[in-house]
């Protein structure tokens, strides 16, 4: 049976038990150390996962801190531990209670964040992170993440340079990553010994990122440049540099590539015994892990079936949203794809090739931010602004062919660290003046960074919580703000950029249908690849990057469009009920000022204005 929109809300809140959900929570004694619990939690888990440490900016990576000196350790038995340590964690809280509203709200985002990480204690391949945005990932290493691309991210942005002690821990790091690395290649070893072959296709596109980092000089790496040009801005001792830069050379050509060379020939070797099929079906328990990726990361009771419909409704209704505006500009013949991709290669829409046209695309996506924030007074009360900066680059181009075409990295928790919007110009075909606009306002203003910064003012919450990624809220949040602004008038002259901003959200509906049928309905790739490519008027490199990504994340792509399915439907029941007393920034309160959570605990919060 087709599921409409209005029945997506009432099928979650009745599964959730959100409609049970009391507008003001109840009174039992609380124990007084629940802030001390959850932190004692969270920094436990972050022993396990030191890396979250850097990207968050948590104290214990700051300046040298513990955190700051290793990567993640992916062996088998540092994984069982892992796991061992979520078991634990989700067992401390189990008979825990709070009475006042922040308490309980704390401890319920702290049992579901505990609950993701171990629904899937059973499968034992990939690696489970509640405090990551994709959930149980299946495959250690892809051409879309892994920590051959996260790690090196982290050295190259996150991690600070800013101090001696912190430079002594960044060159440590770099020191580890030949053990490191070596445990990533026995995980790999030892997933594959329990069945798990990933498919083909993210096994060749994996290559060329490993082969990159070993190529040219190493005087010449980008994390070497990194290391050079980042303590050089810090003001260090140029004495202090150079000895570091002469360490970390070494390192790199005597410790890390080697490892890295072992790596690729593992994943080399792997290639012909990968998998054929797309979807995580294929391997061991697959159903099992995406049915939790699915409650997880969509933050939904719905069954994939039901979301594949739901997503080819939203489709026929985008659909013919996107083709009334075409005819109304004089593009009436072909299919909707086609005259959208027909008129997003128009050269008016281009910013061109080469550095110049890279350089006008990032002025024209600042642009675009400094418009947004001027429409802050219609979104927020003036005391959620966020307060941190952001930056817009260019994603690095040793990890473009991998990346999606646009992502933001949130401001860290001691705001020392700047948000970033970093924007794919591997193909400048792909990025117009038609499509910036919404990446721009999904990503930075007023979506991921604008939520990010939010969360940076809730000081109450503790670190387990602040560090914590709910997919649904977090990528729902940002499609629903692209609409927002339409909503507030910032296409009111630009129909094109209107129609891009259709085409983005005719993409997320795509990403429903083509997510659950290659892990669902076993789907192949190429029939994926097609689908896309046939409903949404996107670039052929991109529709390829991103079919790829979600063979590599399971679930994450259904986030978006459910997500905001979700607050859309929020806020119109808040409209019915308030009537001329709605108000909308007191909404975007309800839902951003205590950071990200899971939907029922949004909709209990909006449930209680009045």
């Amino acid at each position: 049976m087709l599921t409409t929109r209005r029945q997506l809300l009432r099928i979650t809140a009745a599964a959730l038990g959100t409609a049970a959900l009391p507008t003001a929570w109840p009174a039992p004694p609380c124990r007084p150390e629940l802030k001390a619990l959850l932190d004692g939690i969270a920094n436990d888990l972050l022993t396990h996962l030191p890396e979250l440490g850097p990207y968050n900016g948590v104290a214990a990576a700051q300046d040298g801190g513990p955190l700051a000196r290793r990567m993640d350790d992916w062996s088998p038995a540092a994984l069982d531990r892992y796991r061992g340590a979520l078991q634990r964690a989700a067992q401390q809280l189990a008979h825990v209670d709070c009475g006042t509203n922040s308490e309980a709200l704390q401890l319920a985002t702290a049992r579901a964040i505990l609950a993701d990480g171990t629904r899937t204690d059973a499968i034992r391949y990939g690696r489970p992170n509640p405090l990551w945005f994709s959930g149980h990932v299946p495959y250690v290493v892809t051409p879309v993440a892994g920590p051959h691309i996260d790690t090196i991210n982290i050295m190259l942005v996150q991690q600070s340079l800013a101090s001696p002690t912190a430079l002594d821990a960044w060159v440590q790091k770099l020191e580890g990553l030949g053990a490191g690395f070596d445990a990533v290649r026995a995980k790999i070893v030892a997933d594959e010994a329990l069945g798990c072959r990933p498919p083909k296709a993210l096994i060749r596109k994996t290559l060329p990122i490993l082969e990159a980092f070993l190529r040219g000089e190493a005087s010449a790496h980008p994390l070497i440049a990194a290391l050079r040009v980042r303590s050089a801005a810090a003001g260090l001792d140029p004495k202090i540099r150079s000895a570091a830069e002469k360490r970390a050379t070494q390192a790199l050509d005597r410790v890390v590539r080697p490892a890295f060379a072992r790596l690729r020939a593992q994943v080399a070797a792997m290639e012909a015994r990968g998998r054929d099929e797309a979807g995580v079906w294929a391997q061991p328990d697959g159903e099992a892990l995406y049915a939790a990726n699915v409650r997880a990361l969509g933050d939904t009771p719905l069954k994939p079936q039901d979301i594949h419909q739901l997503g080819l409704e939203e489709i026929r209704r985008i659909t013919a949203e996107m083709d009334s505006l075409l005819r109304a500009n004089g593009y009436s013949q072909g299919t909707v794809s086609q005259r959208y991709k027909a008129l997003s290669a128009e050269g008016r829409f281009l910013f061109g090739e080469g550095d110049a046209g890279r350089s006008r695309a990032l002025e024209f996506a600042r642009e675009l931010i400094k418009n947004a924030e001027a429409r802050y007074p219609s979104i927020l009360p003036r005391d959620l602004y966020p307060r941190a900066t952001l930056e817009v680059r260019r994603t690095p181009e040793a990890t473009q062919d991998g990346a999606p075409v646009g992502y933001c990295d949130r401001p860290s928790l001691d705001g020392k660290t700047p948000g970033v919007f970093w924007l794919n110009l591997r193909d400048m075909s792909a990025i117009t003046r038609v499509s910036l606009p919404t990446l721009t306002y999904h990503e930075a203003v007023p979506g991921h960074f604008t939520a990010g910064g939010i969360e940076l003012l809730a000081a109450e919450r503790g670190l387990l919580v602040s560090i914590s990624s709910f997919n649904a809220f977090n990528e729902g949040w940002a499609l629903y703000s692209e609409r927002l602004m339409a909503e507030l008038g910032a296409y009111e002259h630009d129909p094109f950029g209107n129609l891009g901003r259709l085409n983005d959200e005719l993409f997320r509906a795509v990403r429903l249908v083509v997510d659950t049928g290659m892990h669902h309905l076993r789907w192949s790739r190429e029939r994926a690849i097609a689908f896309m490519s046939e409903t949404a008027g996107s670039a052929a490199s991109e529709v390829v990057a991103e079919i790829e990504r979600y063979m590599a994340w399971p679930a994450q792509a259904l986030g978006y469009k459910l997500g905001q399915l979700r607050l859309t439907e929020l806020r119109e029941a808040l409209q019915r009920r308030l009537g001329a007393r709605f108000d909308l920034p007191a909404f975007h309160r309800a839902v951003l000022a205590q950071g990200n959570l899971p939907l029922d605990l949004v909709a209990s919060r909006v449930q209680a204005l009045g």
